[in-house]
């Protein structure tokens, strides 16, 4: 195999004689997760998600986090800002999987960020979200089947959602797919925060999970490294199942002549 390089905006370089990793993309991808996990996690930090008003912001802000982040990162990185749709990405196709790989490591990094930064932001006694930064807990009532089965279906419509909008060559949503990827984020939100405050996203719940135990504020609610796991597992899962499911609807060269010509 030749040996990977690294490039600061490969893709403006043209054709490389070998595989090369574009540091400029991985940049993006590290920016964009800082400040998603500022919007979305910082909003919980600031409201809570105890009653379903608050909820609702929290919702909005991880929505509208990813759609205004993707539209400013997308021309960089493809605005993934989430492991899951990467991961996706390569199994359909899509993204080589050093590439892949280089984005997760730079998601993972601005995930820390970004959550080191909230607590520079919010002291313990300010943090609304159980002193946790906006960490996935499961929720009482809910056990690990049910958060699994929650955290496959959400994250699949998202990259479900990714795949028919962004990448599908039948696509009429263009540079617009930005907005229906963002209400795919909410919607599920709006289903899951109260359920173990909604991942979909092991990169952005990787970030406060850790660094919500360093800080270890007194009182703080538990269960976030526990159940890390599962924020893991379950959208991994739901990005292999949307992978495997935009094979079959993925359009034919006939039907894309047909529809060029109407």
């Amino acid at each position: 195999m030749p040996m990977v390089a690294f490039k600061w905006g490969a893709k403006a370089d043209g054709e490389a004689a070998g595989p090369v990793i574009d540091l400029k993309a991985a940049a993006a991808e590290f920016i964009a997760m800082t400040l998603f996990v500022i919007i979305g996690c910082g909003a919980a930090c600031a409201n809570g998600a105890s009653n379903s008003s608050n909820r609702l912001q929290v919702a909005l802000a991880f929505g509208m986090g990813i759609l205004v982040l993707a539209y400013a990162v997308g021309h960089h990185s493809g605005g993934q800002i989430n492991c899951a749709v990467t991961l996706s990405l390569v199994l359909g196709g899509q993204l080589a999987w050093y590439q892949g790989l280089t984005n997760l490591f730079a998601q993972l990094l601005g995930s820390m960020a970004g959550a080191g930064l909230l607590c520079v932001m919010f002291p313990c006694a300010k943090d609304m979200s159980g002193m946790t930064l906006g960490t996935n807990i499961i929720a009482d009532g809910f056990d690990v089947g049910n958060i699994l089965m929650a955290e496959i279906l959400g994250t699949f419509i998202l990259c479900f959602v990714v795949w028919e909008t962004a990448v599908s060559a039948a696509s009429s949503s263009g540079k617009n797919a930005c907005i229906a990827i963002g209400f795919a984020v909410f919607l599920a939100h709006v289903i899951l925060l109260p359920m173990d405050g909604c991942s979909i996203n092991p990169t952005r719940s990787f970030g406060p999970a850790v660094v919500s135990a360093i800080r270890d504020c007194p009182g703080m609610a538990t269960g976030g490294l526990e159940d890390l796991w599962v924020m893991w597992v379950g959208p991994l899962l739901g990005a292999i199942l949307a992978a495997g499911v935009q094979f079959t609807l993925k359009p034919q060269a006939k039907q894309l002549e047909m529809e060029d010509k109407v």
